[in-house]
């Protein structure tokens, strides 16, 4: 096979793994954010949910900047890049807009 071939077969690869990863970070977010508030209301201690949410938040970041600086070498790849991030930003907007709703 051909060495350019393969680089770019490693290289989607490497893409896709890093919209997983993102995905998996933005999720956990979410869900210590949503204990936290459940605790919060509960009247309950949350200081443990808010060292790991600050430890998350800080893993989902560095996701997003290693998603962002890997290349995308064909349309394929352009177009999952740019679908994940739409789904991402639309995701923080809804969730904006709730919570904006809910003050």
């Amino acid at each position: 096979m051909n060495d350019n071939f393969m680089e770019a077969r490693i290289e989607t690869i490497l893409l896709m793994l890093a919209i997983n990863f993102h995905k998996e970070a933005r999720c956990e977010v979410e869900r210590l954010e949503q204990a936290r508030a459940k605790f919060k209301a509960a009247g309950v201690e949350y200081r443990l949910i808010d060292r790991r949410l600050r430890f998350a938040r800080v893993i989902e970041r560095q996701s997003r900047d290693e998603l962002l600086r890997c290349p995308a070498n064909t349309i394929q790849d352009v177009a999952a890049k740019a679908v994940h991030l739409r789904q991402a930003l639309f995701h923080d907007q809804t969730i904006s807009e709730a919570s904006e709703r809910s003050l």
